[in-house]
């Protein structure tokens, strides 16, 4: 039997997955880390650290496996962006800088006003975030310049752990795209660094390759230190966003995936970057795929305070039957689902946004404001998804949220399109081993790769008269959510008066 290892190295855990080439898991092995914060809006991991967890991971699986399972390769993703720099013996320069990491924060307002901003998105297509390498390396070079004379490679995560698996350097499309790569010609273009005003460090980026190209093998030393077998092949792997797209069976153009956690994550493929700047738009470096996408602040943590707060209770599943005895609309209440003390970043960006019920009145009760809860969470969704450059003709749906049958319910009909909800637990590494198989030619294509190693364990269609409810509840959603911007701004001013520190950081 032949075993395909996938590694997905999050921000605050590292899982490895053994799976066999119809894509069973036979074995997995998860890591929990955390991340430091030096100062206010630092995120830091300490990158041998995270080394030493995914290496633990891998091991666990390998002694897991049976004698006679072959380990064909491994692919492997993680968390994407930031900053993770080595010298010329491979080693960390310093800490790796976060993709969460705020500290660029000034350096972007600035690109913002004095036109860089607009340069990068001609560029790349994209908009770029503090946590973005780009931003973190213009902060280094102003406050730490002698960790990038140190330095001669920027990595991402997955990059720095395929380099400790092969000792090869490089990166992959989806990774580079932004904001490195010109959008047309998926070339690495040197301006962004001229427009950066850091041209020297342009070098600093290392070769671009495919996710399924093979970029070396299994060292001896990760080998002693794993237990894979040295020789072992490692393909270049893709950002953890992209991945999971695979994973969870979105490779067609006009698929797209929705993560309901603890943010609200959306996606969809694309056969071109599109236009607009709305959402992060990466190249897979596999034919003319793309994938867009936006992240929404909002998410489960909503479902968990209502659950906490309104109805005193630790189950959240007590607020599926209270929801569903409410009709669709909530009678008129609407929830606008931004609890977060940093506001909303997609598909709008606005620090001082807020969470609220609009429309209450004597007569709602309690299963009409958890109902109105649940449908602003899906009415975020659609509004993301309506940012995307194409509209999905599915939905791939993964995430803590997906498993509420309720919740799924009630999404289809928000959206107006067929979910699917796929087997996969653990869709970012089940990518990478997707991403792995088209690699090594056990399977053509993704295409084919997905048709084989994915499964689908349930289907959700929308009903039409409950989806033209929702389509009238968009419209007053999308309305109100903008006429509230002043209120926020309002509200934020009277916040630092007061001195809450949320708006006071939020605002900053």
């Amino acid at each position: 039997m032949r075993a395909l290892l996938g590694i997905d190295a999050g921000t605050s855990a590292v899982t490895t997955v053994a799976y066999d080439t119809d894509g069973d898991v036979l074995a997995a092995a998860t890591e929990t880390q955390s991340v430091t914060h030096p100062e206010p809006g630092w995120a830091e991991q300490e990158m041998r650290g995270v080394w030493n967890r995914v290496a633990d991971t891998i091991e666990r699986v390998v002694a897991a496996l049976d004698e006679d399972v072959e380990i064909a390769g491994i692919g492997v993703t993680g968390q994407g962006d930031g900053c993770w720099l080595i010298d010329g013996d491979g080693e960390p320069v310093r800490n790796a800088v976060l993709w969460s990491d705020s500290r660029a924060a000034p350096i972007i307002e600035a690109w913002q006003n004095d036109g860089t901003m607009d340069a990068l998105v001609s560029a790349c297509g994209s908009p770029v975030y503090p946590g973005m390498t780009l931003p973190v390396l213009a902060w280094l070079d102003e406050h730490e310049p002698e960790a990038l004379e140190r330095a001669t490679t920027a990595f991402s995560c997955k990059d720095w752990l395929v380099a400790e698996l092969t000792g090869v350097q490089g990166t992959d499309y989806t990774e580079a795209t932004v904001p490195f790569l010109d959008r047309e010609t998926r070339q690495f273009n040197p301006t962004v660094f001229e427009s950066a005003s850091i041209s020297e460090h342009r070098v600093l980026v290392p070769e671009i390759r495919s996710g399924t190209d093979v970029v070396g093998t299994v060292a001896g030393d990760a080998a002693s230190r794993t237990g894979l077998p040295e020789g072992t092949p490692v393909v270049a792997g893709a950002i953890d966003v992209a991945a999971s797209a695979v994973g969870a069976g979105a490779v067609e153009p006009g698929d797209g995936v929705v993560s309901l956690g603890t943010s609200l994550f959306t996606q969809t493929i694309t056969e071109s970057p599109g236009v607009g700047d709305r959402g992060i738009g990466m190249a897979f470096g596999i034919g003319d795929r793309w994938t867009t996408a936006i992240g929404s602040n909002a998410g489960t943590p909503s479902l968990e305070w209502v659950c906490e707060e309104i109805l005193e209770d630790d189950e959240i599943e007590v607020l599926e039957p209270i929801a569903a005895s409410a009709p669709a609309g909530s009678e008129g209440v609407l929830f606008l689902p931004y609890l977060s003390s940093t506001g909303e970043r997609g598909p709008f960006t606005d620090p001082t946004a807020r969470a609220g019920f609009v429309g209450l009145e004597p007569g709602h009760d309690r299963s009409h404001v958890v109902r109105s809860v649940y449908e602003g969470l899906s009415l975020a969704v659609r509004d993301c998804l309506e940012h995307l450059p194409e509209a999905p003709n599915r939905v791939f749906l993964t995430g803590g949220g997906s498993r509420s049958s309720f919740w799924c319910d009630l999404l289809t009909d928000c959206l107006g399109v067929e979910l699917l909800v796929p087997e996969a637990e653990y869709p970012a590494a089940k990518g990478a081993a997707t991403l792995l198989a088209v690699g090594l030619e056990i399977e053509p294509s993704l295409e084919q790769a997905d048709s084989r190693l994915g499964e689908i364990a349930q289907r959700y269609r929308p009903d039409g008269d409950v989806a033209a409810t929702y389509d009238e509840l968009y419209d007053h959603y999308r309305r109100t959510r903008r006429d509230m911007q002043p209120i926020w701004e309002r509200r934020a001013a009277l916040g630092r008066v007061l001195g809450h520190d949320s708006d006071s950081v939020a605002t900053r």
